[in-house]
């Protein structure tokens, strides 16, 4: 599965990936619009990737924000790659916390 059949699989809206060594973003955007975009602008657009790798550093991954419906999960695709899923799901915490280790497991062979 390449990142295209993975974010229309899983009703991804924002994928961006953070490079640690290069410290930018890499954002696939995907036509869908999410119910609030502040997740989005407080970890990315308004952040950066230190900021955010440090505030996960030592924490068990995936992480997860939300913000109403609008979710985001980090997960550490692999050494120096993180990455930030955003989508919009109305699970309970329990079925969003499984399914946010899906997610995490998925992404890890797909290739950003």
């Amino acid at each position: 599965m390449n990142i295209n059949e993975f974010i229309e699989k899983y009703n991804i809206a924002i994928v961006a990936e953070a490079d640690i060594e290069n410290k930018r973003f890499e954002i696939i955007k995907r036509d869908k619009e999410l119910e609030s975009y502040d997740l989005f602008e407080q970890l990315i657009l308004f952040g950066n990737v230190k900021s955010l790798v440090e505030n996960v550093e030592g924490q068990i991954l995936p992480r997860i924000w939300t913000q109403g419906k609008s979710k985001c999960i980090l997960c550490q695709k692999a050494e120096g790659q993180v990455v930030a899923l955003f989508y919009d799901c109305e699970m309970d915490a329990k079925e969003h916390y499984l399914y946010a280790k899906e997610l995490d497991a998925i992404i890890k062979d797909i290739q950003c």
